[in-house]
């Protein structure tokens, strides 16, 4: 009987140890890490040097990776393997027109995520430049709880699920206003489930405010979420209620129907269960990605 690859660990025959390692090797290149010595890289990938250095020479081999003296540095060619998944997916097509549409309404910005782990991942951004700390682009990970768009996507998934995420997740304040208290979050998720809505401030990042809307599947699961957010100069929570959530809810409609006809992209976000990167055990917690 041929498994699925969701079923499979770390310790099963079929899984294959050195993809994974080589995926946590570009994955500690960062925002705030761009070049990084090969000691560096082997504590960041928690391989031994030996290990990290194979793997840094195959990538540097295949063009991923360059090297700047004793440093490090990954190469634009690393942008074909998210390239194919946004082209094949007809990302743009299917999302950005929407997306478009509510930051020339708002003036604000507007993204699609999906759930990643414990993580919301950006698979689709329409932005305007403000001044905030944190940028939002394609790739960029970041906790759900603390999130209007990892809120949504939580809030519909069944109880055994949110149990198992509360398990993985390493909940800790970001800001010195995000809810860390386990049962309140609990509560949150079932209030955005009954509400069709999810409205954050300042928990991720200070003067940030969003609001969050679900995107729904052929399948009639809920695949992914839509946010608009802006900044607390211009706007609050309430006001993000009142003036905007109506909009975002009509766009989500239509990328709800767009994906009727994309069936792929709605097949790759589709929901699945809730597992830590490493299949198997929480993981230990690092710096997240960026932009």
């Amino acid at each position: 009987m041929v498994r699925k690859a969701k079923d499979l660990t770390p310790k099963d025959p079929d899984f294959v140890t050195s993809i994974q390692r080589g995926v946590k090797v570009l994955g500690v290149f960062d925002r705030e890490n761009p070049e990084l010595t090969l000691k560096e890289v082997a504590q960041r990938s928690e391989l031994s040097p030996a290990t990290a250095r194979r793997f840094l020479l195959t990538f540097k081999a295949l063009g991923y990776v360059g090297a700047n003296g004793r440093k490090y540095v990954l190469r634009p060619k690393i942008l074909e393997l998210a390239y194919a998944y946004l082209n094949s997916m007809n990302v743009d097509e299917a999302l950005q027109p929407y997306l478009r549409e509510v930051v020339q309404r708002t003036g604000d910005s507007s993204s699609v995520t999906v759930l990643e782990g414990t993580d919301i991942v950006y698979i689709a951004n329409a932005s305007v430049r403000r001044l905030v700390r944190l940028g939002a682009g394609v790739g960029s990970r970041f906790p759900a709880y603390a999130t209007s768009m990892g809120r949504v996507l939580l809030a519909y998934r069944s109880p055994a699920q949110i149990d198992n995420y509360f398990r993985l997740e390493h909940v800790r304040k970001i800001t010195e206003f995000t809810e860390t208290n386990i049962d309140r979050l609990r509560q949150i998720l079932v209030e955005v489930r009954a509400n069709g809505y999810a409205v954050v401030q300042d928990e991720l990042e200070v003067g940030l405010v969003a609001v969050a809307v679900p995107i729904w599947g052929p399948a009639g699961n809920v695949i992914a979420a839509m946010n608009c957010s802006s900044v607390a100069r211009r706007t609050d929570s309430q006001e993000m209620l009142r003036t905007r959530l109506g909009l975002l809810k009509e766009m989500a409609q239509q990328v709800s129907g767009a994906l009727a006809r994309f069936p792929s992209l709605a097949h790759s976000v589709a929901s699945e269960e809730i597992v830590s990167p490493e299949a198997s055990e929480p993981r230990a917690k690092k710096t997240r990605r960026v932009g």
